[in-house]
């Protein structure tokens, strides 16, 4: 919906993803937008030869959301967010094809910087979106392409975060709002400056007790910076980020369910995640054009987890020498009897001595996993504005670490579903967690990169860039229980990935761009070590030693139209871009959610365009936007999926040339708008419209279910300026409580009725389980800004 305060721009200068109060940016206007992580050279946006967008404070304050997520999901092209757990803070991202994903097992696309600091944790390349402390954001710009400049895992685009200052907003604000399912959400923040110094602090709270049953979330967060500024041309900055988090989520549930969407399959699965990031960084402006900026970082993170699954396990044979318990007989549930642990899950042979077999012979059991990080690197830039044979030239040359040390934990437990109403799908333990069931293994991640970029204007309306970066980067694992020797090994990798692009202005209210980028991803150790089919592991990983997986080589072009007309009033972009990934690395799913194996497939192709249209008329201010991607496997392979109704007797699907990438939907449309009645009322609603797409497990496209459909979802809001300090809000979501799925995943359901009682015949049934989306929600609040300019 429309939003306040600052303009969201993208790099064409007159398009814009999202809604503000005026004035808008317009063609002619200079927007500059910063190239590389850390912060030194910004070019104007019009010769930047991308369809970057962007957006400011007061655009991510108006969003009056949880996480990011919402402000990339409602006002950003290309972009789309399901919640497969059930959690706000737990959304997987997609952007042209790729993604990027808090939860381990996602193959991931996008990297992610803030303050020139590397957010992707480097165990698994994931995104904890709790991390980010939105209220301290200042300037939020989405790069795409596979600019080789941010380094690696930068396959469909980069999302870069510039934190805020006490010399860019000084004063301070309050905000307080809340609403349906206990939602409870408060920040505070204050900045102020001298000549040479300036402070920012803040904090937030964010608490719900969730729509879906057992999916409370509690996040705190915590941020300062410190700068100083001892002569002109010279700064230095010490930052702190500081999160803590506890976030359940209850999984998919069967098609079957769907009258009940709040129902949870099995509980509980949480994660509990903490981070301390220290980050120092200088700038220093010298008198010929040269300037030199640096970096360094510390990083220390744990993600603790516990998952409670299903298993696949084997019936009683009635037709064997043994006899089958009576099940019906069984009555009220009896801890002490076999036959009942046999009712609620638990097959023959139970043997209390051996964990690492009952654990196979029971449908349920529970993962603990425990990751703890300590991140650090740093970056040194040199960059020079000024004069090349009598053109206008901007250069830099850097080089930069992003290191990683993790210890990995996790331990096994069989478990079952008790005989008691109120407790089915609560998994039991049957027996303590045991060591025989644990995988603990020390990782290791260096990478090094070595880039430039040079950007010249040709003439006064086309502008060339081009530059490059080499990485080299080191993966090793080191078994520490003794056990599995097998995984110890290191791996290297290393590449040369080049880009060039060309702007040009064809009249004040018309632009044109090209540009061709190479980057790279490289195996994550997690994906390393769970990479042989014939040995999956359990999702979040355990590790096996496993054939080698090959980096991932994405090549894209693109290049595009943008421009404004009547005057000015409209803006338009048009911007189509075509990427092939090369030994793309994929989760293969072989027992639900729970189980799978990582591994390259030859191809896949990503191909799509972005078109946005809006301005403003009186008092409305309006935005559209339509996105679509054919996101496809390029080259045929084959893959386990026993859940998928068209695999052969063996549980292996063929997957053709041109079939679709699930989890994607092929076209997004959003539609934003904002009413201003008054300079003290305005009325906004936001629509977003996504197409059908493929679930988990159907990457042949050949399951009997089909598509997952598509929806439609439409957010209400109003917004009252008391006073020049003091704002309100009300805001309905989902205003139609449309139901409606994000995303599925086949898999098999063990329970035969909604009442989860164990279908003892066998194997459970194969079907499609899917994500709902959130009903109606009604949320209320308000802001108070002080001191200097009100914030």
């Amino acid at each position: 919906m429309a939003r306040r305060g600052s303009a969201i721009v993208m790099a064409a200068m007159v398009s814009s993803p999202a809604f503000s109060a005026p004035p808008i940016q317009q063609l002619g206007e200079i927007v500059v937008v910063g190239v590389t992580p850390l912060p030194g050279l910004d070019l104007p946006a019009s010769q930047v030869p991308l369809n970057a967008q962007s957006a400011q404070a007061d655009d991510v304050a108006q969003m009056h959301g949880q996480s990011i997520t919402d402000l990339l999901q409602q006002n950003f092209q290309g972009i789309s967010i399901t919640q497969s757990q059930g959690n706000p803070w737990q959304g997987n991202l997609y952007f042209h094809g790729y993604t990027l994903s808090p939860l381990q097992g996602s193959p991931s696309g996008m990297s992610v910087y803030m303050d020139g600091v590397r957010q992707n944790e480097p165990f698994a390349e994931t995104m904890n979106w709790d991390a980010i402390p939105d209220f301290a954001i200042r300037n939020v710009t989405l790069i795409p392409s596979s600019s080789p400049l941010y380094g690696l895992n930068t396959l469909g685009g980069a999302l870069v975060l510039d934190s805020k200052s006490g010399f860019t907003d000084p004063g301070g604000s309050f905000d307080v709002s809340g609403g349906s399912w206990g939602r409870i959400q408060a920040d505070a923040d204050f900045g102020a400056h001298n000549d040479h110094f300036g402070f920012y602090a803040g904090v937030a709270s964010d608490y719900e007790t969730g729509w879906r049953d057992y999916s409370p979330s509690r996040v705190q967060q915590a941020f300062v910076r410190f700068d100083w500024r001892p002569s002109d041309g010279t700064a230095v900055t010490l930052g702190y980020t500081g999160a803590h988090a506890k976030l359940f989520g209850t999984q998919t549930i069967p098609i079957e369910w769907a009258a009940t969407p709040e129902t949870a399959f099995t509980w509980p699965d949480f994660a509990v995640d903490n981070l301390g990031q220290y980050t120092l960084r200088g700038n220093h402006q010298f008198d010929d054009g040269w300037s030199l900026q640096a970096s360094a970082y510390l990083r220390l993170s744990q993600a603790r987890s516990f998952d409670s699954n299903t298993n696949d396990y084997d019936s009683c044979d009635p037709g064997s020498a043994g006899d089958c318990p009576d099940y019906a007989a069984n009555g009220p549930f009896d801890p002490d009897s076999l036959g009942q642990y046999y009712y609620a899950g638990l097959t023959p042979p139970y043997d209390p001595d051996n964990p690492a077999a009952t654990i196979n012979n029971v449908v349920a059991s529970n993962v603990l996993g425990n990751v703890r990080t300590r991140g650090y690197g740093g970056s040194l830039q040199a960059v020079y504005d000024g004069n090349l044979l009598g053109h206008d030239n901007h250069f830099t040359l850097g080089v930069s670490l992003d290191a990683g040390n993790t210890r990995f934990d996790q331990f096994g437990q069989p478990a079952f579903f008790p005989y008691v109403e109120a407790l089915r799908g609560d998994t039991l333990g049957l027996l303590p967690f045991d060591q025989d069931l644990m995988t603990a293994a020390a990782t290791g991640v260096r990478s090094v990169g070595l880039y430039f970029l040079d950007a010249v204007a040709l003439t006064d309306a086309v502008h060339l860039t081009a530059g490059g970066r080499y990485d080299h980067s080191s993966v090793s694992v080191g078994d520490l229980t003794g056990a599995q020797p097998d995984i110890d090994g290191r791996n290297h990798f290393h590449r040369f990935n080049p880009s060039i692009g060309l702007t040009w202005s064809l009249s004040r209210d018309l632009g044109a761009y090209v540009n061709y980028d190479e980057g790279m991803r490289t195996p994550t150790p997690i994906e390393l070590e769970c990479a042989d089919p014939d040995a999956p592991c359990s999702l979040p990983n355990d590790f096996t030693g496993d054939p080698p997986l090959q980096p991932v080589i994405a090549r894209t072009l693109s290049g595009g139209l943008r421009g404004s007309f009547a005057g000015g009033k409209l803006h338009w972009n048009l911007s189509p871009y075509t990427s092939r990934a090369d030994n793309d690395i994929l989760t293969i799913f072989t027992g639900g959610s729970s189980q799978g194996y990582f591994a390259n497939v030859p191809k896949t192709v990503r191909k799509g365009v972005d078109a946005g249209l809006g301005g403003q008329l009186g008092k409305l201010e309006w935005q559209a936007n339509y996105s679509f991607v054919d996101a496809t496997y390029g080259a045929p392979f084959e893959e386990q999926s026993g859940d998928n109704s068209s695999a052969d007797d063996d549980g292996v699907i063929f997957v053709h040339s041109g079939d679709r990438i699930p989890g994607i939907p092929r076209q997004v449309f959003t539609l934003a708008g904002e009413y201003h009645f008054t300079p003290q009322w305005s009325f906004g609603g936001n629509l977003r419209a996504y197409s059908g797409q493929y679930a988990v497990g159907d990457e042949n496209n050949g399951d009997d279910h089909g598509k997952v459909p598509g929806y439609a979802v439409l957010d209400l809001d109003l917004h009252w300026q008391a006073t020049r300090q003091l704002s309100f809000f009300a805001q309905v979501q989902n205003a139609f409580d449309r139901r409606y799925f994000v995303s599925g995943q086949l898999s098999d359901n063990v329970f035969d009725t909604p009442d989860r009682l164990i279908d003892t015949s066998g194997p459970g049934t194969s079907t499609l389980f899917v994500a709902p989306g959130a009903p109606r929600g009604w949320f209320v609040g308000l802001s108070y800004h002080f001191g200097e300019e009100g914030h």
